[in-house]
């Protein structure tokens, strides 16, 4: 699919990854809704993308409560008309506290966020793209954390894992049109990961050869908006290898 005139959707679009998602599909003639809970960073990531010739807008967006997933949808099709492009990528980690010390309360939110949210957002919007005719590509972000062990942070490899199997299963849709892929980063320079603490950082450095930037993840996600061969799709971006596919089914 061609950005250039399109609507696309980013949840989590005021900072990291979601902003710079943003930037580049505006940038490649999208029109754009950034979905946060950052009023302020959200209005200021409007204002950027105006300023540098985009159309965008801001929606408050709790993406737990299905009222707000919602009205995310129902501004975008009302300022723009329609809905073509949706990144799900709002998500939170453990933010380091231990899996056998910390709250219940702790993990739940990391549950209700990473992946029961990422779920009935796609409902919706697969939803809303059969109603207006079918065709549309859905981008989840997933995490390598979904592919392998974490030790520090089981709960957070859980979720993310949920997202991969979850992607996969709705490969199928491309038969009406729709795609559903993951992407799924390793390390990412963003105020999530940075909560952690340059010590933590630096001990990503060395363990993994660096840290991606937010624009090399944003690239992934250009690419699977553009090339409609990509359905269930899970695509890897690290620093080793670039970016690679784990899965994909051929729409017929």
């Amino acid at each position: 699919m061609d950005p250039k005139g399109k609507v696309a959707i980013v949840s989590g679009g005021a900072s990291g990854i979601g902003l710079a998602t943003a930037r580049l599909l505006a940038a490649n003639g999208a029109r754009l809704v950034l979905a946060d809970l950052q009023n302020e960073a959200g209005a200021s990531a409007v204002r950027e993308l105006e300023a540098a010739g985009g159309e965008a807008r801001f929606v408050h967006t709790d993406v737990t409560t299905g009222e707000d997933l919602q009205r995310m949808l129902d501004l975008a099709t009302s300022e723009f008309g329609r809905v073509d492009i949706v990144h799900n990528n709002a998500g939170v980690s453990e933010r380091g506290i231990g899996f056998f010390e910390g709250p219940w309360e702790q993990w739940a939110q990391v549950v209700e966020i990473n992946l029961k949210a990422v779920i009935h957002a796609t409902q919706l919007e697969i939803a809303l793209l059969r109603k207006q005719g079918g065709g549309g590509v859905i981008i989840n972000t997933g995490s390598m954390g979904g592919m392998v062990p974490m030790p520090t942070s089981p709960v957070y490899a859980a979720t993310k894992a949920g997202v991969i199997q979850f992607t996969r299963s709705l490969a199928h849709l491309a038969n009406e049109g729709i795609r559903v892929n993951a992407v799924c980063p390793t390390v990412t320079d963003t105020p999530m990961v940075r909560a952690g603490g340059e010590a933590a950082m630096e001990l990503v450095r060395r363990e993994l050869g660096g840290i991606l930037q937010p624009e090399q993840v944003a690239e992934g996600v250009l690419e699977l908006v553009k090339d409609d061969s990509r359905a269930g799709a899970i695509m890897r971006v690290t620093i080793t290898r670039g970016i690679d596919y784990t899965f994909e089914r051929k729409p017929r």
